[in-house]
């Protein structure tokens, strides 16, 4: 009896693992296919801003590509290149896992940065503009270059970061330009929570 209960459980546990993985690919496809007219996806041979501490979690899935434009434009620089983001998204087998990855990740975050729950920064040295969607089991991180930075683009980028990531409850916080300024723009933590310290 016991042993069929302890099994029930772990094919429980296995099966909602899955329906999380399974959901969160679903996202992933969804936001690709969403800007397929526009972006070729690249999955080889990726580097992306550095994500500190994160990037050394045990994840339950991890998926990295990056979006490049069909055809180029100006850059702030004035090159003609195809603009592109990096996405990265991790997903934790419970949110105790989550909870217990960014206590480890805000001290040691993007490029290396320190940053505390719930409070803005107004510079964050060598870190590039970036979205950070914390929702559920899940962070998604999408950065993109310093010299393809526009506020517009960077907007919509976040828009649909929070289309295909985002919930009511996600914690967003934006890195809105080379270096900063970072801010926590929605659902921020209260800065006494124990939870992320």
């Amino acid at each position: 009896m016991l042993r069929t209960l302890l099994f029930a459980l772990a094919t429980l546990a296995t099966t909602n693992i899955w329906a999380q993985s399974d959901d969160l690919q679903q996202r992933i496809q969804g936001f690709q296919t969403d800007l397929k007219e526009g972006y070729a996806v690249k999955t080889l041979n990726l580097k992306g801003e550095n994500l500190g501490a994160l990037e050394a979690e045990e994840t339950a899935t991890r998926t990295h590509f990056k979006l490049e434009a069909r055809e180029k434009t100006e850059d702030n620089l004035g090159r003609s290149v195809k603009r592109s983001v990096h996405v990265q998204v991790f997903s934790f087998e419970s949110i105790d896992d989550l909870n217990w990855a960014m206590k480890r990740w805000l001290p040691d975050f993007i490029d290396h940065s320190a940053v505390r729950p719930g409070r803005d920064v107004k510079n964050v040295p060598h870190v590039d503009p970036s979205v950070v969607i914390i929702d559920g089991t899940s962070i998604a991180v999408l950065t993109l270059s310093c010299s393809q930075f526009d506020l517009e683009s960077f907007r919509d980028w976040r828009q649909r970061m929070l289309t295909y990531f985002g919930s009511a409850s996600a914690v967003v916080i934006e890195v809105q330009g080379c270096e900063g300024p970072l801010m926590w723009t929605k659902n921020a933590p209260d800065p006494k929570d124990r939870s992320w310290k």
